[in-house]
C-alpha cells in the first residue's frame, strides 16, 4: 500500500485494473485523468472527487442520472465508481474528439458572424436534441447543456455528439423541482433568473438554442464586447436585460427554417417555448435525419440498463464511504468499494 503522496501524484496508484496515461482536466469538481483499461485495452476518462464532506447528495445523483442514460450512443457512458484511499473515482467513456467549443473555434466559417456550414450544424444538433429526448424521457433535466459540456468522439469527417455532464442534473421522479440558479450565463433560461421554480427540462431547450446560435454564428447571441470575462456574477447581471427580453441579432446567413427554430428555441416566457417534441417534428430538424435516429429512443428506453452494470445498490454503498475520509491504517474496507 502507497502512502498519500503516492496517491496525490497518481491517483491510480496500485490499481490493478487502471493505468495513468496523462491529465485531461482539471477544476473545483477534481481532477479528471485518461487511462488505460487493462482488460479491455481501452481508453477511459476518470473523474476523481476528494472524499470526504464534498461528496454529497447531488454527487450521487449525478451517477445515479449518468448511470440511467448510459444506453445512448449520443450520451458519454458510464461505467463504474470505486474507492482509492484519497477519492471518488467515476470511470466513463473518452471521447477523444474534444468539446464543441473547440470544434466551432477550429472550424467556423472564415465571415463575421458565420460559425459552422448549415449542413453540419444540424447534422450536430440532431444528435444533441435526441440525446437530450432520451433524458427527459427517463425525467431527466440536464440544466447544464452547453457546448463546454458536449463532446465528439474521433470520428471523420463529422464527429459524433456525446453529452457528458450531469452535475446539475435532476431526475423529476426522485428530485424536488428545481429551484437554484444553475449553469453558464451564457446559456441561462430568463425564468432560471427569475422564477422560485422552473422546469428544468424547459431551460434545457434554452440552452439548447443558445448552442444552435453558436454553432451557426460563432458567437455567442446575449453577450456584447465589454463584458466581463472573469465575474461570473457581474456577467450575468451585464447579460441579465438582453436574455430576459431574448434580445439577439437574427443571422441573415442560414435558412429562413432555422432561424425560425431559433425564435421559438429563444422565447422568454416558458409556456410559449417550443417543447421537445415540436422541435422534432420540425421542418428544418426533420432535413436530412438520418432514418435509424427517428426510433432510436424508443428502442433504447426497452432496454435501459446493460448487463454487469453496477447496481444502484453498489453504487449508494460506495458513495456513503466516500462522504468518509479514509482512515489509512483500515484500508481496504470491508465493505463494497468498488473494483480494485
Amino acid at each position: 500500500m502507497g502512502s498519500a503522496a503516492d496517491y496525490l501524484e497518481d491517483p491510480l496508484f496500485g490499481h490493478t485494473r487502471y493505468r495513468k496515461i496523462k491529465d485531461l482536466n482539471e477544476g473545483t469538481f477534481g481532477i479528471v485523468l485518461l487511462a488505460l483499461d487493462v482488460r479491455t485495452n481501452e481508453q477511459v476518462a476518470i473523474k476523481f472527487l476528494e472524499r470526504g464532506a464534498g461528496v454529497n447528495k447531488s454527487v450521487l445523483r449525478e451517477i445515479l442520472n449518468h448511470r440511467l442514460c448510459v444506453v445512448h450512443p449520443n450520451i458519454v457512458q458510464f461505467r463504474e465508481v470505486f474507492l482509492t484511499p484519497v477519492h471518488l473515482a467515476i470511470v466513463m467513456e473518452y471521447a477523444a474528439g474534444g468539446d464543441m467549443f473547440e470544434y466551432v473555434i477550429k472550424h467556423k466559417l472564415p465571415h463575421h458572424g458565420q460559425g459552422l456550414v448549415e449542413p453540419s450544424a444540424r447534422a450536430f444538433f440532431q444528435q444533441l436534441i435526441i440525446a437530450l429526448e432520451f433524458c427527459h424521457e427517463l425525467g431527466i433535466a440536464n440544466r447544464d447543456i452547453k457546448l463546454e459540456n458536449t463532446l465528439l468522439d474521433a470520428t471523420q469527417p463529422q464527429p459524433n455528439v456525446k453529452i457528458c455532464d450531469f452535475g446539475y442534473s435532476k431526475n423529476e421522479f426522485v428530485d424536488s423541482r428545481p429551484k437554484t440558479v444553475s449553469g453558464t450565463p451564457d446559456y441561462i433560461a430568463p425564468e432560471v433568473l427569475m422564477a422560485d421554480q422552473y422546469d428544468g427540462k424547459k431551460a434545457d431547450i434554452w440552452s439548447c438554442g443558445v448552442m444552435l446560435y453558436v454553432m451557426v454564428t460563432g458567437v455567442l447571441p446575449f453577450a456584447k464586447r465589454g463584458d466581463d470575462r472573469g465575474n461570473n456574477l457581474i456577467r450575468l447581471q451585464q447579460m441579465f436585460p438582453r436574455i430576459v427580453a431574448a434580445e439577439f441579432q437574427q443571422p441573415l446567413h442560414v435558412s429562413p427554417e432555422c432561424q425560425h427554430l431559433l425564435t421559438r428555441m429563444l422565447t422568454p416566457d416558458p409556456a410559449l417555448r417550443i417543447t421537445i417534441g415540436e422541435i422534432m417534428q420540425h421542418s428544418w430538424f426533420l432535413c436530412n435525419l438520418p432514418p435509424h435516429m427517428q426510433h432510436l429512443n424508443y428502442t433504447l428506453v426497452q432496454t435501459l440498463v446493460p448487463v454487469g452494470l453496477q447496481s444502484v445498490e453498489e453504487i449508494e454503498t460506495i458513495v456513503h464511504q466516500a462522504t468518509r475520509p479514509s482512515a489509512w491504517p483500515n484500508w481496504p474496507p470491508t465493505t463494497a468499494s468498488g473494483t480494485r
